[in-house]
Parts: structure tokens; C-alpha cells; sequence
């Protein structure tokens, strides 16, 4: 039995509801009229638990209620005037929504028979926006009836329905009253008069009329079932399917950048270390005395491994086909095992010669050149390719034999020194504080890594702006979904769903957004990523390739990262309007047309 003790309610100084008292019977058909801005729905959203800006007290079987989502879940079902659905869902889903919600176990049979004797059963998988005005009133019903409700209450049920509607609405409800306590607000006395057992009215706050008694029913309570509500926030995200199309298009062209940028700045690092690595004069150094005088005597050093005078080499012209070729002329050095050939092997030979890579693409004579210096000419056969680089320039190297034959260029104002292996640094340093030196591989691997690096920061600058953006949006897009859902998310807490629940359930659908975003990205980054490594072949136009670089656990961890920083900018982003959420006045929303 339900009853209410002294209820008052004023709002702006007017009384609306006083001191109203009245007991309920378990069931039975209760009408309550009175005029427009009465009180009478806000009568029901007391009764309903909805309201608590009252006085007095509300009861049931003699026990005052303490917790009121509790008692909305076991005892309260709502049919109102508009809006009743969720319209992301289906016939069927809005039907079990109620009873998920409350955590109340439902048979499929028990199921299936409420939707026959309601002739739902054909429209189980529409959607709200297909069906008629009775028929949304119907699904009412069925929930109600599933939830096995033990209380009804009905807020202008039938007044944007037709006269035929109406009266299948009510004689629909008086089926329910044999069962349950139904109390329907209306303006139309024609039809409370006609179905309502027991007919009040609302006027000056309070409430007038008799109360037919009924016989208590005995009331079973069910042991709970905790069903999962994912479901709810995969319809809505499918429902608002457009605008997360966009969020996630835009997101992805964010990702796929981000990708490009650090996969290729790590891939340039990488080439430019192993280029030098690889590089033929890696380990040559070229000094000078700060006076520009003469060397009388080679050096010595610990870390070295040679010690010759310059070669004017550059004096040595160049011809293939009796055309003349511009390049770059070095001796090989003594140790050779970080060089790559492409092609064939070192010379063994004062005639043979290596060549780069890229001028033996640009030679028509790929087997031999001839050099020639004043009253010196000779023919060099190519023997080996050297592999091309990220540095990749036009190069000839001779065998140190041939020094012999071109004593006249020799240079005694400077000295090439080779380190030995991994003492490069090292000899650098020794030398740089007594004499001028220079390292064409060094200085120009130091060069190009400054400014790689100034290209970094701004790349990391860019990115850092781009997720910014990307979360500022996120947070937008997230804010008009939940704002556009604020009668659904008013709908589910008058359905008893508890805040916290809720809470999780729009952080889980946030975290689902992230991954989405995340995956989606990362398997669109993975695709471009194969395709320019496997069919472009990035580094056969550029002499490098994009590259993934183990940060944690192996070269995968930067799709791990996008996926996790999403996640963490999706739930960043929503945090805002959830907490707004929280707070949704349900009774100002639900009444909304």
C-alpha cells in the first residue's frame, strides 16, 4: 500500500501541492484531473520518487522510504505523455530496457507472450520512429508489465493520441490495474470517467474525491540480476553514426600524419647513422697545422691506424666516353670492412677502382675511365660498386698503390690520418686542440642532424598543436552527442539506473571511442606503412624508409601508444559533459516537448 503523509510543495511562493494525505489500494485504476498548471504531474513525479523538493513523507506497506532509486527499480513504472523510447533502440530493446535496468530476471516466454497479447510481435526489431502514437503506448505497457511493476504512473498518456489510440491506451492500462496500482494524470474527464476506478481532483493543492478499496496483493520479490548495458551505448554511438564518421575521419588524418612524421624522422636518423657506419671515409681525418706550414714528419698516435700525405687527386681528370665526368676522388682506405659494395670487390690493382653507386647509374661506359693528368694518362677498370646512401654523391676510389704513379700530386700541407676501428671519436678529439682538422663524413652528419633536430622539435611542436586540436574536438563532438542524449540519459535515471552506473557506462563508451579511433588509425598507419616500405620502396627514391623504433617492448609500441593516448583523450574529453550529465534535472528534461 502506498501512502502519502502531508505532502506540500510550493515553487515561486505559490502553494501547489498542501498537505495532501491519501492511501492507495495495491491496485486499481486512479485518475487524477484538475487544471493545466495544478500540480498534477508534479504530484506524480513525488509519488515517483523523481521530485524531492517536498515536504511530507511517502510510505509503502508502512515503512518510509530510504532508498529511492531502490524503490523506483522494484516498484515504479513510467508512461508519458511524449518521447517514452529511446529512439537509438529497438521495439524490443526499449522493452527490456526497463527491467535491465532494475535488475529484474525476465523469462523469454513471459516475454513473448506480453508482446502477442499487445500485437508488438511484429514490430520487435523497428525502431520507435517507425511505429504510431498507440503504438509507442503500448511498449510502455509491455515494459511495465514485464518489469512487473507494482506501481503505474501514467502522465497524459493518451494526449497526443486520436480518439481511436486513446481508448486502446486505457482499456490497455485497466488490463494492467487488475494487477498493479495505475494513476493516470489526464485533462480529458470523458476518459477518466469512463475507465478510472476511482476518479480525484487536484485543485488549490489538494486533492479531492473517494478512494474505491481494493484487495492487498500479494507482491513477489524476485532475486536481482545484474544485466550489462553496453548494448545502450553501442545503439547511440550507431544512431549518431554521422558525426562520429566525421570525428573519426578527421582523427585518423591527425594519426596517419603524427605516423609519417616520427617513422620518418626516425628512419632519416637511422640513415644518417648508418650511412655513417657504412660511409667509405668514415674513419679519415684531414689535418692541417694552424700556420699552414709544411709536415716533416707523419703523426703518431694510439688511435691510429695510418698516417699519408694528401693526394691532389682532384687534378686527375676524369673521361667516359670521351666525355668528362665530375666527381669526388679519394684512396680507399686500408681498413675496408664497414664498406658495402652493391657489386663486385676491392680493387687489388693500381688500375681498378671502386665507384658510388650513384655516378655508376650515370656512367654509359659501366666497365671502365680514364684519367688523365698532364703528360699522365691511364685507364681504371671498375671493379666494385659501392652501396648507395642517405649521402649518396658521385665518387671514385683508388687503391693506395697507385700512389706511387702520382707522386707530383702529393700534398705535404696535409696529412690523412685513419683511425682505427671505433677510435674515430676518440683520434678527433686528440687532434682538434694542436692542429686544424676536418672530417667531410663527420661534418656533414653533424650538420644534417642539427638541423634534423631543430626539424624534430618543430615536427613534435606540430604534433602537440594536432592532438590539442583533436582532443578540443573530441571534447565538442562528445559534448553535442551527450547533450543530444540528455532526454534519454533523463529517461534511464527515471528508470532507476544508479549515477555511478551511469558514470561507468558513458567512461566504458568513451574508452570504446578511443579504441575505435586508436585501432582504426593504427590499421590504416600499419597499411601505409607496408605499402611504402614494400611496394612504393620509399628508399630506393630517398635513401631511407619509414621506420618503427622499439620505445618500450618491440618496434610495435607506437601503435600501442596512439591507441592508449586516444583512449586517455576520449575519456579526458568527456569527463566535462558526463559530470554535466550527472546532474540532469529529470523531471525539467523529460517534460521537455
Amino acid at each position: 500500500m502506498l501512502e502519502l503523509k502531508h505532502i506540500s510543495k510550493k515553487f515561486q511562493e505559490r502553494q501547489i501541492l498542501d498537505d495532501i494525505s491519501l492511501c492507495f489500494p495495491d491496485s486499481g485504476f486512479i485518475g487524477i484531473q484538475g487544471e493545466s498548471g495544478g500540480g498534477k504531474s508534479t504530484l506524480l513525479y513525488i509519488i515517483g520518487m523523481l521530485d524531492h523538493d517536498y515536504e511530507g513523507e511517502i510510505l509503502y506497506d508502512g515503512e518510509f522510504i530510504y532508498d529511492r532509486r531502490a524503490f523506483i527499480q522494484e516498484h515504479i513504472s513510467y508512461i508519458m505523455q511524449n518521447k517514452d523510447v529511446i529512439f537509438a533502440m529497438t521495439v524490443k530493446e526499449n522493452i527490456l530496457l526497463a527491467t535491465q535496468v532494475s535488475q529484474k530476471p525476465y523469462s523469454t516466454i513471459e516475454f513473448q507472450k506480453i508482446v502477442t497479447q499487445l500485437e508488438l510481435e511484429d514490430y520487435l526489431s523497428s525502431y520507435p520512429s517507425q511505429l504510431s502514437g498507440g503504438q509507442l503506448k503500448r511498449i510502455s505497457i509491455a515494459k511495465a508489465l514485464l518489469k512487473k511493476s507494482s506501481i503505474i504512473l501514467c502522465d497524459e498518456p493518451t494526449g497526443a493520441l486520436h480518439d481511436q489510440q486513446a481508448h486502446e491506451v486505457m482499456k490497455s492500462l485497466k488490463r494492467l490495474s487488475k494487477s498493479a496500482l495505475v494513476i493516470i494524470v489526464s485533462h480529458n474527464p470523458v476518459l477518466l470517467e469512463s475507465y478510472c476506478d476511482s476518479l480525484l481532483t487536484l485543485k488549490d493543492g489538494k486533492l479531492k474525491g473517494k478512494m474505491k478499496k481494493r484487495q492487498s496483493i500479494e507482491k513477489d520479490y524476485l532475486k536481482r540480476r545484474l544485466y550489462s548495458l553496453f548494448h545502450y551505448s553501442i545503439r547511440q554511438m550507431i544512431y549518431q553514426k554521422y558525426k562520429l564518421i566525421f570525428l573519426f575521419l578527421f582523427q585518423w588524418i591527425v594519426i596517419v600524419s603524427f605516423f609519417t612524421i616520427v617513422t620518418a624522422l626516425n628512419g632519416v636518423f637511422d640513415a644518417i647513422e648508418k650511412s655513417e657506419q657504412h660511409a667509405v671515409l668514415s674513419q679519415m681525418i684531414q689535418v692541417e697545422k694552424w700556420d699552414g706550414t709544411l709536415f716533416d714528419d707523419l703523426l703518431e698516435s694510439p688511435y691510429l691506424y695510418d698516417c699519408s700525405y694528401e693526394y691532389q687527386l682532384d687534378q686527375l681528370q676524369l673521361m667516359n666516353q670521351n666525355k668528362g665526368i665530375h666527381c669526388i676522388s679519394s684512396f680507399l682506405p686500408l681498413q675496408k670492412s664497414h664498406i658495402q659494395l652493391k657489386q663486385g670487390r676491392f680493387p687489388k690493382q693500381s688500375n681498378e677502382i671502386v665507384v658510388s653507386a650513384a655516378l655508376y647509374e650515370k656512367l654509359e661506359d659501366k666497365e671502365s675511365l680514364h684519367g688523365k693528368f698532364m703528360d699522365y694518362s691511364h685507364d681504371f677498370y671498375i671493379v666494385g660498386v659501392v652501396c648507395s646512401d642517405f649521402f649518396s654523391l658521385d665518387e671514385v676510389y683508388y687503391d693506395v698503390s697507385l700512389k706511387s704513379s702520382l707522386s707530383s700530386l702529393e700534398n705535404r700541407h696535409v696529412l690523412v690520418v685513419e683511425a682505427k676501428e671505433n677510435q674515430f671519436h676518440s683520434l678527433y678529439q686528440s687532434l682538434q686542440t694542436d692542429y686544424m682538422i676536418y672530417s667531410d663524413v663527420f661534418e656533414r652528419i653533424n650538420n644534417y642532424q642539427s638541423l634534423l633536430k631543430i626539424a624534430r622539435v618543430i615536427a613534435y611542436v606540430f604534433i602537440g598543436v594536432s592532438f590539442m586540436i583533436s582532443m578540443l574536438l573530441i571534447g565538442i563532438v562528445e559534448s553535442i552527442l551527450f547533450y543530444e542524449r540528455r532526454h534519454d540519459v533523463a529517461y534511464l535515471l527515471s528508470l532507476g539506473l544508479e549515477h555511478s552506473r551511469l558514470f561507468l557506462l558513458s567512461i566504458v563508451e568513451s574508452l570504446f571511442l578511443g579504441l575505435i579511433m586508436g585501432t582504426g588509425g593504427s590499421a590504416i598507419c600499419f597499411i601505409f606503412y607496408d605499402y611504402m616500405k614494400n611496394v612504393y620502396q620509399l628508399s630506393l627514391h630517398y635513401h631511407f624508409d619509414l621506420m618503427l623504433k622499439t620505445y618500450f617492448f618491440n618496434e610495435y609500441d607506437l601503435f600501442v601508444f596512439i591507441c592508449f593516448s586516444y583512449m586517455f583523450m576520449t575519456v579526458l574529453g568527456a569527463l566535462k559533459p558526463i559530470l554535466k550529465m550527472m546532474k540532469t534535472n529529470i523531471i525539467d528534461t523529460l517534460r521537455e516537448e
